[in-house]
Formats: structure tokens, sequence, C-alpha cells
């Protein structure tokens, strides 16, 4: 059965630097989607950028890059979760974990995500999407529990059962 899901995400970041007579001051907002597709979970994000720069002048720059994209096929996906936060006004996170320290290299890094772990995709969820969240979530695992059967049938069909020979068969009484 196809799994079809898509939750949109935003992550901000900023960074303040005094380098000599200039105080370069950036916040970046990055506008994401992630997309659960029949054998994959497409993420997409495009990152904006305000520059304020305080010193002999006032200026402001603003740049918009353009969509990048990273399609994980659900073998490099070990599973999902969302962890709520104790404080009800602070919303939850959404996370996703995968089966190597590869599966997520290419969102992160210096023009990445900049994830906190490399084994893990995680963002933050607002109070208003926490239902469309769980449904991603869910959907997600119930791919990755369907992807999971059909390599053991496989698996089975083919005679490998991933278990090593018996050196003695069971004796039955």
């Amino acid at each position: 059965m196809p799994h079809f899901a898509a939750l949109p995400f935003t992550l901000q970041r900023n960074k303040d630097v005094i380098a000599g007579k200039e105080i370069p001051s950036t916040r970046e907002t990055v506008h994401g989607l992630l997309r659960l597709d029949a054998a994959c979970v497409l993420v997409q994000w495009r990152t904006s950028r305000a520059i304020d720069r305080v010193g002999s002048e006032i200026r402001s720059d603003s740049e918009v890059e353009s969509v990048r994209e990273l399609s994980l096929p659900l073998s490099a996906l070990a599973g999902a979760e969302v962890r709520w936060s104790r404080l009800p006004w602070r919303g939850g996170r959404l996370v996703l974990t995968g089966a190597d320290l590869r599966a997520f290299e290419d969102l992160a890094g210096k023009e990445g995500l900049q994830l906190k772990h490399p084994a893990q995709f995680e963002i933050r969820v607002a109070r208003a999407s926490r239902f469309a969240a769980l449904e991603f979530v869910s959907e997600l695992e119930l791919a990755l529990a369907d992807r999971a059967l059909r390599v053991a049938e496989n698996a089975q069909l083919q005679g490998d059962t991933g278990r090593p020979p018996l050196l003695d068969p069971p004796k039955h009484s």
C-alpha cells in the first residue's frame, strides 16, 4: 500500500559577529517540506537570509537561495518520532533517525541545515501542526514496517532466513 504524507517546517538561525568597526547580524529562515512518497522521504528546503550591517553605515541586505532537495530512501531511515516538551507552549520536535551516520550527510554542513547529531534530523513542531506531525510519523513508520516485511518475505522466498544455520537441529520428543 503506498503511503503519502507531507509536513511543512520552518527553522530559524541567528548569528551576530563583532568584526572590527562593523557588526553584521545574520538571520536565516529555512522553509522546508518533508514529503513521504512510495519508496523515499523527500526533504526540500529554501533558505532566506537577512543581513544587517552596522558600522560606518547601516545597511540591510537580503538573499534567497534556490530550492534544495534530498531524497532519502526508506532503507536509509531507522525510525521517526515526535517528542513533546513538558512545557505546553514549547510544542514538540519531530525526529527522523537514520539507519547509519551517512543518511543525513547532504543535509548537514555549512550549506546544509546544520544538524545537532549526524544520525538525526530534528525539526521543531508548532502546537498548531502537532496532528500533521503525528500523521506524518505514523505514515512513515507504517511505510518502514511495510518495507521491512517485504524484505523479510523476499529473504524467505530465497531461502535466506538471515540467521546462521543451526549446528544441531532441535530434537522433538
